[in-house]
């Protein structure tokens, strides 16, 4: 095989990046579906960065997204309203077909969390119940999602709106992860683990489209993703901010509700604008056509060994897994393990966060520090019961389980990609969006 050589290049904390220069100037154009959410919003801004390359970027989310960036064009789209209606409003906006398109991930405003498991645990000769939504936070059912991508796809048929190559960005929960231990590390080319799961049908009907009209697809799957922005901020960046200022409002430690399994395993996760970065290198990479691709950090993470630098951070100082193996409530997924053997997952905790979020203790120091700091009134979570559950819940999701989620980015590095970040360093940044955002405090 021949030598091949990339030139790469270092944007802040984000390292090893593509360059593109095969494509500079070709003056492509974007469809960004969901663009005011977290994904979304960061893909818009990577290409808006780039207009060498992306002549013209449309923009649509339900809201549409403010820009100042001349050749972003944003559009209000309802992918709930018919075919024909979202091809009549892409016709009167004069979205038209270019090379390349991007569809970042299509989530309804109406998706709905599915309660976790319910324990009752025996502590102090009392009982006391606790509600986990553990890695079911969302309806993995929801046919309305699967609607959305096929509507859209029905109204680019009529609107003779056929892109090159789609990129639908799916998740982490393709492998089942969130039912219990998966087999490691988690590759693209597994079989799929037979459950109810949106993204299955949404990858079968972009394929099947892709097929009939000659175009192509990507599929991206990121872990939990870390970003800030304020129309999704229902994500663990925000919870675990809001759970650190807190704790020092109170004069409390950064305590942590899970066990040392749970502290000690490693979780890739995926800082947003790398994500955004790896879906303009897939879309422009040949090799990626009608692919699937993980998306982490390739930055070895884990929540014991970050929990000390997040107390820094609030200079504030931090606990550890509590010892006592009695004080711990046992959540027993319901069914097998994903891998195929060894029993379901079983989460060991002490307390979670959702359950500390509905102290008025907890709720009465947030407004106090929403006000002093001159913050968002408007985003405060506990003025919703259903997303003040949701972000902290997010956040269970992603801290209790003690079994890893370790995506492998071999198949990518292979095409040529060799992006990464710092996941510590994504998270301080994204806080620091926060804050800038009015959602959180300044980092001293």
């Amino acid at each position: 095989m021949p030598a091949t050589t990339l030139t790469v290049q270092t944007k802040g904390i984000y390292h090893h990046l593509p360059t593109f220069p095969a494509h500079d100037g070709k003056k492509y154009s974007a469809i960004v579906t969901g663009a005011n959410g977290i994904s979304g919003s960061a893909i818009v801004d990577v290409l808006a960065g780039n207009p060498e390359r992306w002549e013209t970027i449309y923009a649509i989310s339900r809201r549409p997204p403010v820009s100042t960036q001349p050749h972003v064009k944003a559009i209000a789209a309802d992918f709930l309203s018919s075919p024909e209606d979202i091809a009549e409003l892409l016709r009167k906006e004069g979205v038209k077909a270019s090379r390349l398109y991007i569809l970042c991930l299509l989530r309804p405003t109406t998706d709905k969390s599915r309660p976790g498991p319910l324990v009752q645990h025996r502590r102090n000769g009392r009982n006391e119940r606790y509600a986990f939504a553990v890695f079911l936070l969302i309806d993995t059912t929801n046919t309305t999602t699967v609607s959305l991508l096929s509507n859209f796809l029905s109204a680019l048929t009529m609107n003779g709106t056929i892109p090159t190559r789609f990129l639908l960005q799916t998740g982490g929960k393709h492998y089942a992860l969130h039912l219990g231990p998966t087999k490691l590390p988690m590759s693209e080319d597994f079989p799929r683990i037979p459950h109810p799961n949106f993204y299955f049908p949404q990858e079968d009907a972009l394929s099947t489209w892709c097929l009939q009209h000659h175009s192509s697809w990507t599929v991206t799957r990121p872990g939990f993703i870390i970003g800030a922005v304020k129309e999704a901020f229902i994500n663990i960046t925000y919870a675990l901010a809001i759970y650190a200022t807190i704790q020092k409002e109170l004069g409390l430690a950064l305590e942590f509700p899970a066990d040392i399994a749970a502290w000690d395993v490693n979780k890739d996760l995926s800082v947003v604008k790398l994500i955004a970065y790896h879906a303009e290198w897939a879309v422009l990479t040949e090799g990626a056509a009608n692919q699937a691709l993980n998306i982490v950090d390739d930055s070895r993470f884990s929540w014991g060994a970050f929990w000390p630098i997040l107390a820094s951070w609030y200079e504030i100082p931090y606990g550890v897994p509590e010892l006592d193996e009695g004080k711990y409530a046992r959540v027993v997924m319901p069914d097998d393990a994903p891998r195929g053997f060894g029993g379901p997952g079983v989460v060991s905790v002490v307390w979670s966060f959702e359950r500390w979020a509905g102290k008025k203790e907890v709720r009465d120091a947030w407004e106090r520090v929403q006000e002093r700091e001159g913050l968002d009134v408007g985003l405060n979570p506990w003025r919703n019961e259903k997303v003040l559950r949701e972000c902290f819940a997010t956040l269970d999701a992603e801290i209790l389980g003690g079994w890893g989620r370790i995506e492998s980015m071999d198949k990518s590095r292979r095409l040529g990609w060799s992006g990464w970040v710092d996941t510590k360093e994504g998270i301080r940044d994204a806080i620091e969006q926060l804050a800038e955002l009015k959602m959180v405090p300044n980092l001293k």
